[in-house]
């Protein structure tokens, strides 16, 4: 793959853009799909001249759109919605809020967004608005938990429109209820034993949570998937030529890359979510032959180098590393062989091995991830691998070495149950042409929800884990370790101990776990990794 890719000057794009019959919502949904923290950074927007027209486009259209109320499609939808449109119907942001009657009418306000690319200008705002007005003409309470991270910049959002948190409103009542809730009392509401009715009508709340999220979640992916459609319908008219000739461009690979990459974390992760049990639900997002067969573009290929390396861990000195791979990070790195995980060397084994250069789209869609987002670098005898992520992950990064740092301070290697507890910190940081990559040492282990998932799914490990239960035993090595940090670790900025990643001991040419035995014939984890 390379890095160096010609681009589409700014009027190119702009005129494809048009000739292409774009509305406003499509192409801004297209050019955030390419954007990773700053929308100028996005290969569809080279000029800060074409941006600039864009957000007056923005603003104007969030001035003119329109708030109504309508009740949520379905017998089974307990949600009234507060939608924000343009004059053309596209939707721009949504509320959903559900009525609860006794001991005191009230309005639940469940969830809150603004389409991404229309954040910023006020929108959550109006919307809320209209909720407090409705709440008001109805003289019932307004209701919510409030979820957002301290350090978040809308985190006080609700307390400058008015609400206030439950303890300020009727103290700390006995047996207080979990969560972080809020309180909209509008004039109207004529009642006077709050104290008594709101742990009450909290406590009714809480037992409807888990139907209530399924019922919210249900209707996230459904919104997900016709917004993926919306996008997946919007590149076949922007590439509509050059599909029709069968003569892709890496732009054209770039963006359904793109789009695919997309989907399969939201594949992946609305199967954590309560309720949902998959179906036939995603099959509604249909790839194409032809976009199947594509051959992927998965790096940005920015013209602009944007180098920039960072020492993370000062004990790693970056002089080791190749001149060539310090000066021109994506175009060395993305030749690199890829970290052969189990699941890859599995997909190998039946499809055939293929050059990174060739995966195609049905590939990614196959595999259930982006094989080419790893890579190895052998330097001597050690082996580093070295993961192509967004530019705006620095700082994430740096937060992650801190937190790593201060757990390896508190246990230096000391056991936890029965594992011993090492870390794998982040080592280097390298930038260049749109891609962040961060450098690691490779340890002999995977992560511990890919071990698991072999152990319970691959047919050589099966019988394995059936006499030896080595899934019991890394859940509960992995318990032990997030228990003892979190009782250990005081919260110190944003990133917890629960957002570090854990990994296990693994024989990766032989895909198996790599477990001791003690003395009476049990398995166990000699020691784990956090990173």
């Amino acid at each position: 793959m390379s890095a160096h890719i010609p681009f589409q000057p700014t009027g190119q794009i702009a005129r494809k853009f048009r000739q292409a019959g774009l509305n406003l919502k499509e192409m801004l949904s297209l050019i955030e799909m390419t954007w990773e923290d700053n929308p100028q950074d996005s290969p569809l927007v080279p000029s800060s001249h074409l941006f600039a027209d864009l957000d007056r486009l923005i603003r104007r259209t969030v001035e003119g759109s329109q708030i109504k109320r309508f009740q949520a499609v379905g017998k089974t939808q307990p949600f009234q919605v507060f939608e924000a449109f343009t004059g053309k119907g596209e939707t721009l942001g949504y509320l959903n809020m559900m009525y609860l009657r006794k001991p005191l009418p009230c309005y639940y306000l469940v969830y809150v967004e603004v389409n991404q690319t229309f954040r910023g200008q006020g929108l959550g705002n109006r919307i809320l608005e209209a909720f407090k007005e409705y709440v008001e003409s109805k003289g019932a309470l307004g209701l919510l938990d409030n979820i957002i991270p301290e350090q978040d910049p809308t985190f006080d959002l609700y307390t400058k429109q008015g609400w206030q948190s439950l303890e300020e409103l009727i103290g700390n009542p006995t047996g207080h209820p979990a969560g972080h809730y809020m309180i909209y009392r509008p004039a109207s509401l004529k009642t006077n034993d709050l104290a008594v009715k709101l742990p009450k009508l909290i406590f009714n709340l809480q037992k409807k949570r888990s139907v209530l999220e399924m019922q919210d979640n249900e209707g996230m992916v459904k919104r997900t998937i016709l917004e993926f459609n919306q996008i997946y319908g919007a590149l076949e008219k922007l590439f509509q030529e050059e599909l029709a000739r069968n003569q892709p461009t890496p732009l054209m690979r770039f963006m359904f890359t793109k789009l695919t990459t997309r989907f399969l974390v939201f594949r992946r992760r609305i199967q954590e979510l309560l309720g949902y049990t998959g179906g036939e639900s995603l099959e509604q997002i249909a790839f194409s032959p032809q976009v199947r067969n594509l051959v992927i573009q998965p790096s940005s290929f920015n013209l602009e180098a944007n180098l920039k390396v960072k020492v993370l861990e000062p004990s790693f000195s970056p002089e080791v590393l190749p001149q060539h791979l310090r000066q021109e990070p994506t175009k060395t790195i993305e030749t690199l062989p890829l970290y052969m995980r189990p699941y890859l060397r599995e997909w190998e084994k039946k499809k055939g091995q293929k050059k990174p250069d060739r995966l195609t789209i049905g590939d990614l869609l196959e595999l259930g991830f982006d094989p080419t987002r790893l890579r190895e670098l052998t330097l001597g005898d050690q082996t580093f691998m070295l993961e192509r992520v967004s530019t705006g992950l620095l700082t994430e990064a740096e937060l992650r070495l801190a937190l790593l740092n201060r757990v390896k301070r508190k246990t230096d290697g000391a056991r936890i149950g029965s594992a011993r507890l090492l870390v794998n910190p982040p080592l280097l940081w390298l930038q260049d042409r749109g891609n962040g990559y961060i450098l690691r040492r490779k340890v002999p282990g995977i992560h511990a929800e890919e071990a698991l998932a072999q152990l319970r799914t691959h047919p050589g490990l099966k019988t394995l884990n059936q006499e030896l239960r080595v899934d019991r035993v890394i859940e509960q090595a992995v318990r032990e370790i997030r228990t003892w940090l979190s009782a250990h670790l005081r919260p110190q900025g944003p990133l917890g101990v629960s957002e570090l990643a854990v990994f296990v001991p693994w024989d990766l040419e032989g895909n198996r776990p790599l477990v001791a035995i003690d003395d009476r014939l049990k398995p166990y984890l000699e020691h784990l990794w956090v990173a």
